[in-house]
């Protein structure tokens, strides 16, 4: 018996922290479905995120990620690439603690400021760059910081393993915790 037998796989973390590349890898090993929220947002919505933050706001999103989790708790063995900022709201950590694993993938604030950099659809750090960019991370990771601890894994993806490597350590990592 496994310890994600019966639950579903969350993969939390900062935006460019790798959770979809890393998600992806581990649901193909697992052979189970794989969602990232963001995109079901985006159906659920029917536009895009950059569009809900632009149009309604970012609570209004924050509504539709937890509507989201909610359909997504009731089904089981999925992996599940979470939006950066899902964990903030109480509601949401008790959903998905309670359906699931939850693996916390972190980096080094240069390399997250440098991978947000190459993606203009961030609508939190619209129009930073350089040592704003990099401020406006560090002090939204210590904001999410408490919530990121209770992850069941912390993963850093810094970029010395490619993500196939990264998830093979992960998931031999969970193996042997049976």
């Amino acid at each position: 018996m496994y310890p994600w037998d019966g639950k579903n796989i969350y993969f939390m973390g900062f935006m460019a922290s790798g959770k979809s590349a890393v998600g992806r890898e581990m649901a193909k090993m697992l052979g189970w479905p794989f969602h990232d929220t963001d995109d079901l947002v985006e159906i659920k919505a029917g536009k895009k995120i950059s569009s809900i933050f632009e149009e309604d706001g970012e609570e209004a999103f924050r509504n539709l990620e937890t509507q989201v989790l909610q359909d997504i708790a009731a089904k089981r063995q999925l992996v599940i690439s979470l939006g950066g900022g899902a964990i903030i709201r109480e509601q949401n950590r008790a959903l998905l603690k309670q359906s699931g694993i939850l693996i916390c993938l972190t980096a080094p604030v240069e390399i997250l400021a440098q991978r947000i950099a190459m993606k203009s659809h961030r609508p939190l750090m619209a129009n930073l760059s350089g040592p704003e960019l990099q401020a406006k991370i560090a002090a939204m990771l210590r904001d999410r910081e408490p919530y990121y601890k209770q992850a069941d894994y912390t993963v850093v993806n810094d970029g010395v393993l490619n993500i196939k490597q990264l998830t093979s350590s992960l998931f031999n990592k969970m193996c042997n915790d049976v």
